[in-house]
């Protein structure tokens, strides 16, 4: 019988911000479909280990935000590692969410949790125009060396922007992954078989992809949803049919249980 180890819920581009705040589209505004999410969470019949938001925390880079957001994350009833995404201001979120300190150029870290080796990648790397994601080489060689250290224990990958493509949606492949993702995937592939699961968001859409026993898994968002379709252009289409959500994700010494779950904004 396979060993539960570990618990946590991903979330992903919530996009918060001023409740007054502009916001071109969308059936509501971003910060109510926050607290609804976290209305949400709170309401599960049992506390998860940690809830993993891939970033896109705020709606635009301002820092004068990030004090709101952690008063509003504060109200869940288990603690919340935040990744920065390609809206957020890095250093804000490092130093207010994550009680860094001081805020390091990229933010990527690792830490053991029930004896799961997370490891929290930054690809909002400078170079490539946005919103496409890139890792510098000293983040990559970082990566290698966690990757090899800790040789026996599950991983547990976390990242904003999709890193391999999906070969059917240009949008998707060419206009919102990581640049060099595929340099990551070598980099994963020889510990294929420790990886639990690369959780990611930034496509506001919950696509699975399976690749050299890899598994590539993103959140729904709890504001709006783009398309993910084939031979799409590369301009971001709105879904006005899917709900908000999030992805419930049991580790456990065999493998990765996902369970996605919608809810109607109130």
């Amino acid at each position: 019988m396979a060993q539960i180890l570990l618990r946590f819920i991903h979330i992903s581009d919530t996009h918060y911000a001023p409740p007054d705040y502009p916001v071109p589209y969308g059936r509501y505004h971003p910060t109510e479909g926050t607290h609804v999410l976290i209305d949400q969470l709170n309401a599960l019949p049992y506390t998860p280990d940690f809830i993993l938001h891939t970033g896109d925390v705020a709606y635009d880079p301002d820092p004068d935000i990030y004090a709101e957001i952690k008063q509003a994350f504060a109200e869940l009833n288990a603690p919340v590692i935040f990744l920065p995404g390609n809206h957020d201001e890095r250093n804000t979120l490092q130093t207010v969410l994550m009680g860094q300190e001081t805020a390091r150029p990229y933010f990527y870290h690792s830490q053991v949790l029930h004896g799961v080796k997370l490891i929290c990648l930054d690809s909002n790397g400078a170079g490539v125009p946005m919103p496409r994601g890139w890792m510098p080489d000293e983040e990559l060689s970082w990566l290698e060396g966690e990757l090899q250290a800790d040789s026996d224990l599950p991983l547990v990958i976390a990242v904003h922007h999709p890193l391999v493509p999906t070969h059917e949606s240009r949008w998707f492949d060419d206009f919102m992954r990581t640049q060099n993702g595929e340099a990551v995937h070598e980099l994963l592939k020889p510990h294929a078989h420790r990886i639990r699961g690369v959780f990611h968001g930034h496509v506001h859409h919950s696509i699975d992809i399976q690749r050299d026993g890899i598994l590539y898994s993103s959140a729904q968002s709890s504001w709006v949803h783009f398309h993910v379709n084939p031979h799409q252009s590369m301009e971001t289409a709105l879904d006005v049919v899917n709900e908000p959500g999030y992805t419930r994700v049991t580790i456990t010494d065999q493998g990765t249980y996902l369970q996605r779950r919608h809810f109607r904004h109130r």
